[in-house]
């Protein structure tokens, strides 16, 4: 059997790993397309506040009696991963850089969907990032 995201905190694992790969990512390509550097360092920082973020929400609301529950619908990681960055060109990075967000908000809005019923806030704090992510897609689709 495939793993799936059961618990809040395999949940919170997840979402902090496609933060932490979103952000090095966009680290690379501040690396690879300087006249772009201060847009994509702006993203990586906005991936490490988004995380700590959703953490902080975890832990405000956390206590052993919901990390013992199980959310109604797994999530499986496997629909939920990033694309590598190829270098081949600037539009190439943003058409990634593209569907990994889509990826990231899709991962957030489902979490959003299946954490409710174990975290009352968590919800509220994924569905705050998507609406910032959409932003962070208006961004990088001015970009080429």
């Amino acid at each position: 059997m495939a793993l799936v995201l059961r618990t809040t905190s395999q949940i919170m694992g997840h979402h902090a790993e496609l933060e932490r790969r979103s952000a090095e990512g966009y680290r690379a390509l501040a690396e690879r397309h300087p006249e772009h550097r201060d847009v994509f360092n702006r993203l990586a920082d906005e991936n490490q506040r988004h995380m700590a973020r959703v953490e902080r929400a975890y832990r405000l609301g956390v206590t052993d009696a919901f990390e013992v529950g199980f959310t109604p619908n797994p999530l499986d990681p496997g629909d939920y991963t990033l694309e590598e960055f190829s270098g081949e060109s600037l539009e190439e990075d943003v058409a990634t850089a593209l569907r990994n967000e889509e990826t990231v908000i899709r991962f957030c809005l489902d979490a959003a969907k299946t954490s409710g019923e174990l975290l009352p806030d968590l919800p509220d704090t994924f569905d705050r990032l998507v609406r910032g992510k959409r932003k962070r897609v208006e961004l990088l689709g001015s970009l080429t």
